[in-house]
């Protein structure tokens, strides 16, 4: 019972369920493009063109994550984005993904 409860408490801890708000980047720049600027912007979409995957970034600590459907998040490039899902070391398993108001 013991091994059971203590696997439960760590694979919750592992592994959480958040929204967090920030911006889609590219994997060759991360954070220094994570930002409202037109340059920042096309220089993301330049670099996922060019083959590099899109990340999300941050806003509260400019932390860059992994995403599991890079793809999908890369159609979100414009404007700040939040995101829901599970969130295991810095991969974010993508539930949802919408623009922020």
């Amino acid at each position: 019972m013991r091994k059971i409860l203590f696997s439960t408490f760590l694979l919750g801890s592992l592994a959480s369920a958040e929204d967090l708000t920030g911006w889609i980047s590219d994997a060759s720049c991360g954070a220094s493009n994570a930002n409202a600027t037109s340059a920042s912007r096309e220089c993301a979409a330049s670099c996922i063109k060019g083959g590099s995957k899109a990340v999300f970034v941050s806003d509260k600590d400019q932390k860059v994550y992994q995403i599991s459907d890079a793809a999908k998040a890369a159609k979100f490039l414009d404007k700040k984005v939040k995101v829901a899902g599970t969130v295991k070391g810095d991969t974010i398993q993508l539930s949802s993904i919408a623009y922020t108001d």
